[in-house]
């Protein structure tokens, strides 16, 4: 077996801390190796922006060149960098574990406004070379504007420094690699369901030449296969749209329970609407292909969602963009109670828009010591609007939310505003590991709505499926998607067993499902 290996790298700093990764990989398999340093076009060209460089073998081809001549023995990529095609001889015979895919936003702290979306201030200018997240961004914040900025990683973080731009995008696996110093800068991490990194984000490809029998054995011993598998997915998509660099795309897929969720974003350029979706599936069998053909298809149905919060971006913008036909209208009546709010706490957990304005119609002023936590964006916006910062947005599964929270809210006292006998199951789990009290703002009852045509029908909560079966019935032929496991239960209860559930609680996540639908 080779026990001595020569690795070619790029020079910069994450380069090297990826070549060194891999020299540890090794020795920790019994073998020794030596980094050789490789300037690649990438890192020549300056001038044009990175989605003209990315994924099309610029930061890769010389140190290619380099294996199949037998100058290296193996080379170590940011898999995202890799082209989808492997050059004539050679192969990926490993990847790595996958590090943290979110995308890192850093700030100049003069430029926080933790009142908007990423607490980023309004106009914002932001540094990103990226096509993929200068989109993605202009759909979340239409009012930021994005400039190209070039350089490595600690080049961009110190052009934020000087006042190029006020905050900077970036992966947050390049940032946390290198362990910089970022204390002067407010950082935001965007989760990767919701800003969509480039397919293979966070991982990195261990390549050999194809007819190494030696090195191909040896980095068989530390590849993640389901790493491998899950990241096949991601580039396959890459593949069938003919490379990522022509279009901003996105693909993340993981695995929960057994099952691949994949979510997605594309745009045919930098000004049209943006196509997102999301997928699960038993196995990875045609998952990208049927991302493929989903994305960027147009839809001829219509929805009914039981809510107004459809008038929220961007999840209204996404349905009527594919082409949905979209219908709101809530199945409830609410009705405000007399309360009295007791200030001797440490959070106050807001669930829904209509606890927080009632509550706030009462309770006109609240103690800068109380923190306020929300389910969801378009919950805190409400707090927002009344002049208060959230300091907890809870997204994704209702434990996910739980064990989120539980790690800043652990044995304080939690007050949840909201309706009478509705106690949610967040709240349930909050109080394993806090004191929790339940304060009844408003009540609610179910309310009679007309005669609803629909082919797509989405319950946000067991009350507006009793409204809205007053006068509706729903039919085999209409599609049913329940926004949490609580309501999909009682949709089960009354019979209706085939429901589709959302990965995450929020109108933004029920669209991107109606779409890879």
């Amino acid at each position: 077996m080779q026990k001595h290996i020569v690795i070619g790298s790029r020079g910069s700093d994450l380069a090297l801390w990826q070549a060194r990764f891999l020299q540890t990989e090794l020795s920790n398999i019994g073998c020794t190796s030596e980094i050789k340093i490789i300037k690649t076009q990438g890192d020549k060209i300056q001038h044009l922006s990175l989605e003209k460089l990315e994924g099309k073998g610029f930061f890769t081809k010389e140190i290619e060149d380099a294996l199949l001549s037998g100058d290296i023995d193996a080379a170590v990529h940011s898999h995202k960098d890799l082209p989808t095609e492997n050059a004539t001889g050679l192969i990926i015979a490993a990847v790595s574990h996958r590090e943290d895919p979110s995308e890192l936003l850093l700030i100049r702290k003069d430029k926080v406004d933790e009142m908007q979306l990423f607490s980023l201030a309004q106009n914002a200018i932001v540094g990103t070379s990226s096509s993929r997240r200068t989109v993605q961004m202009g759909f979340f914040r239409p009012d930021v504007i994005c400039n190209d900025i070039r350089g490595n990683v600690p080049t961009r973080v110190q052009k934020l420094r000087n006042g190029n731009f006020d905050a900077i995008m970036l992966a947050f696996a390049g940032v946390h690699r290198l362990q910089l110093d970022i204390s002067d800068l407010h950082t935001v991490k965007i989760a990767p369901e919701k800003f969509i990194p480039a397919p293979a984000q966070g991982v990195l490809a261990f390549q050999c030449r194809a007819s190494d029998e030696a090195m191909l054995a040896i980095l068989s011993k530390i590849n993640h296969s389901d790493v491998a598998e899950t990241i096949g997915v991601e580039r396959k998509v890459m593949n069938l749209f003919q490379g990522g660099c022509h279009m901003p795309l996105g693909v993340y897929c993981h695995k929960q329970n057994d099952i691949f969720m994949a979510f997605a974003t594309q745009t045919a350029g930098k000004s049209l609407p943006v196509s997102r979706l999301f997928m699960s599936a038993a196995s990875t069998t045609d998952l990208a292909n049927n991302i493929f053909r989903k994305l960027p298809a147009q839809h001829n149905k219509s929805v009914f969602i039981t809510s107004t919060e459809t008038t929220q971006q961007p999840a209204l913008q996404l349905l009527q963009q594919k082409g949905f036909k979209v219908v709101a209208q809530s199945c409830i009546e609410i009705k405000p109670v007399d309360f009295i709010f007791n200030p001797i706490c440490d959070w106050i957990f807001f669930t829904s828009k209509n606890g927080v304005n009632i509550f706030f119609d009462t309770v006109y002023q609240l103690s800068s010591n109380i923190k306020i936590a929300t389910i969801g964006e378009a919950t805190a916006a409400a707090v927002n609007a009344f002049g208060y910062k959230v300091s907890f947005i809870g997204e994704g599964t209702t434990e996910n939310i739980a064990s989120s929270f539980n790690k800043i809210a652990a044995n304080t006292k939690v007050i949840f505003a909201g309706a009478k006998n509705r106690q949610s199951k967040v709240t349930t789990l909050v109080a394993s590991f806090a004191m929790v009290e339940h304060l009844t703002v408003y009540d609610n009852i179910p309310a009679q709505i007309p005669i609803i045509q629909a082919d797509i029908l989405v319950f946000t909560s067991p009350l507006n499926v009793d409204g809205y079966l007053i006068n509706n019935t729903i039919h085999p032929n209409q599609t049913v998607i329940a926004i949490g496991n609580t309501t999909g239960s009682y949709l089960n209860a009354q019979g209706y067993h085939n429901v589709h559930l959302p990965p995450q609680q929020h109108l933004l996540s029920i669209a991107e499902l109606i779409c890879g639908l």
